[in-house]
């Protein structure tokens, strides 16, 4: 049987993926099947079992292609030299999530918020999204260190609080646009710059 290009594997693992996270959205990670992707990929069961043994497999690939696509993503910006003043940076990441999540058909933001759930009680998969946002964090920690060098973050602050701040909005973002769905990036750019008291940089 001839073997197929590494083009066509990717691409055949990402339409069982775009199947998986359409699935995922419209009924849940436990309620759908491996037969609802199989049938949403409209691929043989063969196939899809070929590249993921499993739903748990096919999760965690899933997991691992959202937050990797991301972190590519934003990676440019933090890499940045000079580095974005920090509001600049927050609302880059967040407008970055944005146009990387919403997809037609589905919004990973959405199924962000049930692999988040279904972390608390799959140890491996709660590993999986650590060793992605732990090292994202570190990233803007170390921002926040080339922040106060530059005199724009109080020179005695925790560097390590100050990322963790940033990477509580950026996760907040992901949740109010999921829930709500009434907050852009220029929103958490105009709060941000609105915290300073008498700022006018909200106006």
């Amino acid at each position: 049987m001839p073997k197929i290009s590494d083009e066509r594997r990717a691409a055949r693992r990402r339409q069982i993926l775009e199947a998986a996270w359409t699935c995922f959205q419209k009924q849940g990670l436990h309620a759908t099947t491996m037969d609802d992707i199989i049938r949403g990929a409209g691929l043989s069961a063969g196939a899809v079992y070929s590249y993921f043994p499993s739903k748990e497999e096919l999760i965690l690939a899933a997991v691992t292609d959202s937050l990797g696509g991301i972190r590519d993503l934003v990676g440019p910006t933090l890499e940045a030299r000079p580095l974005p003043a920090p509001d600049v940076l927050v609302t880059q990441i967040m407008a970055a999530v944005a146009s990387f999540t919403a997809r037609e058909g589905y919004d990973l933001r959405r199924i962000a918020l049930l692999g988040w759930s279904e972390a608390q009680r799959n140890d491996r998969l709660r590993e999986t999204m650590k060793g992605f946002y732990l090292p994202f964090r570190a990233r803007l920690e170390a921002a926040a260190g080339q922040w106060q060098a530059d005199g724009l973050v109080h020179p005695q602050a925790s560097a390590a609080d100050v990322a963790k701040t940033i990477l509580a909005m950026v996760l907040g973002f992901v949740v109010q646009s999921a829930l709500l769905g009434d907050v852009e990036p220029a929103d958490i750019s105009r709060g941000l710059a609105g915290l300073g008291p008498g700022s006018d940089r909200a106006q």
